[in-house]
C-alpha cells in the first residue's frame, strides 16, 4: 500500500512511510495557521482576539461535513486492499457528491453563525471583526470539505505524498496572500482580518483545482475509469452515510464544545481571552501532527480490517504508540520548561498589555503540557476504532463528554463561580483525560475487530 513491496505488513516502517506525508501536511497547516495568527497579532490584538473564536466557529459548522467527506478514505482503503478498483472510483464519487451537497448546506448556515457571534458579545472592537472573518470562511468553507473527499482518493490508496504536496502548495498560496492582503502589499489595499479570511479561501480553492487536475486528467482518469463510473450509487452512498455521519457528528460534538469553550473564556475578560488564544494557537503543534499520524492509523487499520486481519491492526497501534508518545512527550517537556520562549512569539515587548497577558499565559502552558499527552492518547486510539468502523461509539463518547461534562462545567466555572482562565483550562484538561480513557478502553475491549464497513 505504501508502494514498497519489501515493507513488512503492519511494521513501523509501513506506518511511518504512510504517515509522514500526512504529518508534513498537518505540520504545514500548523505553520500556515501560526503565521496567519502571527500576522494578525502584528496587525492588531483585536484581530488576534477575533480570529480564533471566529475561526473555531467556522470549523464547528463544517465539522460534520468534514468528518463525513474524510471517511471516504476508509471505504477507498478497504476496497483497494480487496482489489475492487471499480468500487474505489464509485466511493470517490459518492464522497464528492456528499461534499458538494455539504458545501451548499454549509453556506446557508452563515446567518446562524453570525447570530451566535453577536450573542456572546466579545466587545465592540472584537465582535464586528469576528463576524467579517467567519462570514467569508463559512460561505466558502465547502472548498475544504470537497478537498477532504478528493484527497481520500489518494490517501486511501496509500498515496499520501500527493495530498501532502497539494496541501503544501495551498498553504504557500495562503501564507503569501496573508502577508499581501493583511498589510496591503503589492498594490493591494490593507484588508486586515478580511484579507486573512480571503487568503484562507483562495488557498483552499487552489487545492481543489490541483486535485481536480490530478484526478480528472491523464492516466488516473483512464486507469480508474473516473468519467465512466461517475454518478450516484445508492449501496455505497448509504454505507458511507451510515458510518460517516456518526464520525462527522462525533467530530462536531468535539469541535462545537471546544468552540463554545473558547467563546465562554472570552467573556471572562479580554486579557484572559488573549492568553487562552495564544495557548490554543500553540496546542495544535501537537494536535495536528498526531492527527496526521492518526489518519495514517485509520488508513492502515481500515486496510487490515478489510482483509480480516485485526491482529495486524493491533500491531499498527503498538507502533503508533511508539511514534506518537515520543513526539507528544518531547513537546510536552518543551511547553513545560520553555513557556516564555513560545509565548514571546505572540506578544511584542512593546505591547502595553505584554506583562498581564504573559502572567496569565505561563500557567496555562503548564496545563497544556499534560493536555497534549491526553490528546495524543485520544487521537491514537480514537482513530484506530474509527478506522475499523466503530464510529457510533466515538459519537456517543463525544456527546457525553462534551455536552455532559465540558460545557456544563465550563459554564459553571465562568458564569456562576467566576473562576479564572486557569480554572477553566484545568477543566478542559480533565475533559481531555476522560476522552482518552474512553478511547483506550474501547480499543482494549476489542469489539471493533468484528465490524465490517464495506460489503464483503
Amino acid at each position: 500500500m505504501t508502494g514498497r513491496k519489501n515493507i513488512k505488513e503492519a511494521s513501523l516502517s509501513e506506518l511511518w512511510l504512510l504517515s509522514y506525508p500526512l504529518i508534513v501536511t498537518m505540520a504545514s497547516q500548523v505553520v500556515m495557521q501560526f503565521v496567519d495568527r502571527m500576522f494578525l497579532a502584528w496587525y492588531s490584538h483585536d484581530a488576534l482576539a477575533a480570529c480564533v473564536p471566529a475561526g473555531a466557529l467556522a470549523m464547528t459548522f463544517s465539522a460534520v461535513f468534514m468528518g463525513l467527506a474524510s471517511y471516504t478514505s476508509v471505504f477507498i482503503s478497504q476496497y483497494y486492499a480487496q482489489k475492487k478498483y471499480a468500487s474505489v472510483t464509485v466511493s470517490l464519487w459518492q464522497g464528492i457528491l456528499l461534499a458538494v451537497l455539504s458545501a451548499c448546506v454549509l453556506a446557508s448556515l452563515t446567518p446562524l453563525g453570525n447570530w451566535g457571534i453577536r450573542s456572546f458579545a466579545h466587545g465592540p472592537s472584537v465582535t464586528p471583526l469576528e463576524i467579517k472573518y467567519f462570514t467569508i470562511l463559512n460561505l466558502f468553507g465547502g472548498f475544504s470539505v470537497i478537498n477532504n473527499a478528493l484527497a481520500s482518493f489518494f490517501s486511501g490508496r496509500g498515496k499520501t505524498k500527493i495530498p501532502m504536496w497539494v496541501s503544501l502548495c495551498g498553504n504557500v498560496v495562503n501564507i503569501v496572500l496573508d502577508y499581501i492582503m493583511i498589510f496591503g502589499k503589492l498594490g493591494f489595499p490593507e484588508m486586515g482580518i478580511i484579507g486573512a479570511a480571503w487568503a484562507t479561501v483562495l488557498g483552499a480553492a487552489s487545492m481543489t483545482f490541483i486535485f481536480g487536475g490530478l484526478i480528472f486528467a491523464g492516466r488516473v482518469r483512464k486507469t480508474f475509469k473516473v468519467a465512466k463510473l461517475a454518478g450516484f450509487y445508492k449501496p455505497v452512498f448509504s454505507r458511507l452515510l451510515r458510518f460517516g455521519l456518526p464520525n462527522g457528528f462525533g467530530f462536531l460534538m468535539d469541535i462545537m464544545s471546544f468552540t463554545l469553550f473558547t467563546f465562554m473564556v472570552g467573556t471572562i475578560d479580554v486579557i484572559s481571552l488573549q492568553a487562552s488564544n495564544i495557548v490554543m494557537s500553540l496546542q495544535p503543534v501537537v494536535f495536528t501532527v498526531i492527527l496526521g499520524l492518526g489518519i495514517g492509523i485509520q488508513i492502515l487499520v481500515s486496510k487490515y480490517q478489510g482483509l480480516n486481519r485485526p491482529d495486524l491492526s493491533v500491531r499498527v497501534i503498538k507502533n503508533a504508540c511508539k511514534l506518537g508518545y515520543s513526539y507528544a512527550g518531547a513537546v510536552s517537556i518543551a511547553f513545560f520548561f520553555f513557556a516564555p520562549l513560545f509565548v514571546g512569539l505572540f506578544i511584542p515587548p512593546s505591547s502595553p498589555d505584554a506583562a498581564a497577558i504573559s502572567a496569565k499565559t505561563y500557567p496555562l502552558m503548564k496545563l497544556v503540557s499534560f493536555f497534549v499527552l491526553f490528546d495524543a492518547t485520544y487521537l491514537i486510539f480514537g482513530e484506530a476504532i474509527r478506522g475499523a468502523g466503530d464510529t457510533k461509539f466515538f459519537m456517543f463518547v463525544m456527546l457525553l463528554c462534551a455536552w455532559g461534562i465540558l460545557i456544563p462545567g465550563t459554564w459553571l466555572i465562568v458564569y456562576k463561580l467566576h473562576g479564572s482562565v486557569f480554572a477553566v483550562w484545568s477543566w478542559l484538561t480533565f475533559y481531555a483525560a476522560l476522552t482518552a480513557v474512553f478511547m483506550l478502553w474501547r480499543f482494549l475491549l476489542g469489539k471493533w475487530k468484528h465490524i465490517r464497513v464495506t460489503a464483503q
